[in-house]
């Protein structure tokens, strides 16, 4: 009998089966005499995980991503689909005479036997959603093992009456290619990254599970925007609509604000946990209070966010503004420009020597541009020119790129001591900028004009670590600035760097008249 929806939107899902499943086989984790029992919550993710078209009986979805706060069960969750995937009916069979979707498990009726893996990009990580497994299957002396006939070893699991195999994988043992993979769990997957092997591990699993109409599911805490991370790239591929997806995430209705009073914080806390009732919200709120409000941001509210790795706090920047007129003719300065060709924004930024900065030009693509429109040079010439007669200019910073042959131009009119080439793909020489400029601002040594277009840039700007592997907290770990994940323009905060370093480092001024020319 066809597929028939009992309410308007439903959606048949081979989900309810997998829950009858586990309740009938697997211990509840916190009293093993009783039967495993989600939370709502949990079990409608299951539901929507197995979700299927109701015509074909094919998953909606090829891909998954479990992403929640710290404590909320994501490794305990993705056990039990683990071992669900290995035993339970997970495989289309059919539809029963009430229209209701049917399972069966891998391995049965001619189908290929269940190939499992938990990955992770080291061995301690593949003991999350392992060990969560593990002490599933060997409660009550085994009981659950024993039911469902798993020979659950302490390194790897098989059916003991038809094939069927689940191993941990790391990417420094890697997946082999063309592995015939049923299922695999890509577990905290804010920490793979292409260093550590684990954007290429991350592709490996998922052609391996392609090639047999298998799934992959990651967990993950809200990752670092800025890091290249499998987290990151799997929030961008929903963000872009790409089908198949399913991103799984209990967030805030809206962004918490470190000065929010408690009670607020705790309601926000209420709608990132659920019914996870095991989460003591106070506890978690007094070590809230002890920690970085970033690291608050992704490991407890679950806010991925440029938040956590945001190179400029708003509230700050909005209080280092000081509303002050150019300064007069003569006055000391340092410049920073950031040059671009057609798409980013031009900006030459003046900075004076007690810190505070303003953008002198601004060249940006006027609306209705075509695709031709350029930056205009010789504008970006006079301007640099005008900038030298007005003002005493101590040192200009210019970032090269598409830019040298006029850079090269400024170096012979205004001397080379003046006037330098500042590479800022070069993180060795912009990372010690970036730390000068951010200390500035946390001090107020650094304060600005307000401008908006600035502004914008500044409050776009994503940090990403110089050697991915420090830790975000040492205080010899440096940052650079880059395009947030939206790749938003931060050509204006680039130029406030280089004029803010230009005017701390150059020289003192050497025509003190020069300093009262009208």
């Amino acid at each position: 009998m066809p597929w028939k929806p009992r309410e308007p939107g439903e959606v048949p899902s081979l989900g309810w089966g997998v829950l009858e499943h586990v309740s009938a086989h697997l211990p509840a984790p916190n009293d093993e005499t009783q039967p495993f029992v989600f939370t709502d919550d949990q079990a409608l993710m299951v539901v929507e995980w197995y979700s299927i078209d109701p015509v074909t009986g094919r998953f909606l979805f090829r891909r998954g991503v479990q992403e929640q706060a710290k404590g909320w069960g994501k490794s305990p969750w993705a056990a039990v689909i683990c071992i669900e995937e290995l035993t339970g009916p997970v495989v289309f069979d059919g539809w029963d005479a009430n229209g209701r979707p049917v399972g069966r498990p891998w391995g049965t009726k001619g189908i290929p036997p269940a190939l499992i893996q938990i990955a992770a990009v080291s061995e301690d990580q593949t003991e999350n959603t392992f060990a969560a497994g593990l002490e599933l299957l060997q409660a009550n002396g085994g009981r659950a093992a024993e039911s469902l006939r798993i020979d659950a070893g302490i390194t790897r699991w098989r059916l003991m009456d038809r094939p069927g195999y689940l191993d941990p994988v790391t990417a420094s043992a890697g997946a082999r290619e063309g592995q015939r993979l049923t299922f695999a769990v890509l577990d905290e997957t804010h920490l793979w990254r292409e260093a550590n092997g684990g954007v290429k591990l991350a592709g490996v699993l998922r052609r391996n599970a392609a090639k047999m109409k298998g799934r992959t599911m990651e967990t993950t805490n809200a990752p670092p925007m800025g890091e290249g991370t499998v987290a990151e790239l799997s929030a961008k591929a929903v963000s872009e609509g790409k089908a198949g997806i399913l991103h799984l995430a209990r967030r805030p209705s809206q962004e918490p604000q470190q000065d929010w009073p408690q009670d607020r914080l705790r309601a926000a806390l209420d709608e990132v946990y659920g019914d996870a009732h095991w989460i003591d919200r106070d506890r978690i709120l007094a070590d809230v209070a002890d920690m970085p409000w970033g690291d608050a941001l992704r490991f407890f509210f679950n806010t991925p966010s440029a938040a956590a790795t945001r190179a400029m706090d708003p509230r700050l920047w909005s209080s280092r503004l000081q509303a002050r007129e150019a300064p007069k003719r003569g006055t000391r300065i340092g410049l920073g420009f950031d040059g671009s060709v057609s798409r980013d924004e031009t900006y030459l930024m003046g900075c004076t020597a007690d810190g505070w900065s303003w953008p002198i030009e601004r060249w940006g693509r006027p609306q209705g541009a075509g695709p031709d429109w350029r930056v205009p040079r010789t504008e970006v010439d006079k301007a640099v020119a005008a900038a030298f007669e007005r003002y005493d200019v101590g040192r200009m910073l210019c970032d090269p790129p598409f830019w040298r042959v006029e850079i090269e131009d400024w170096i012979r009119r205004y001397g080379e001591e003046v006037v330098v080439m500042f590479d800022t793909n070069q993180p060795t020489r912009f990372a010690p900028a970036v730390e000068r400029w951010r200390t500035g601002i946390d001090t107020g040594a650094h304060t600005h004009s307000g401008d908006e277009h600035v502004t914008r840039h500044v409050l776009s700007a994503a940090l990403r670590k110089v050697h991915l592997k420090q830790d975000d907290e040492d205080g010899r770990t440096r940052f650079v600035l880059i395009k947030s994940s939206g790749g938003e323009r931060i050509d204006g905060a680039v130029a406030d760097v280089l004029a803010y370093e230009a005017a701390m480092t150059m020289p003192p001024k050497r025509n003190v008249l020069r300093a009262f020319a009208a």
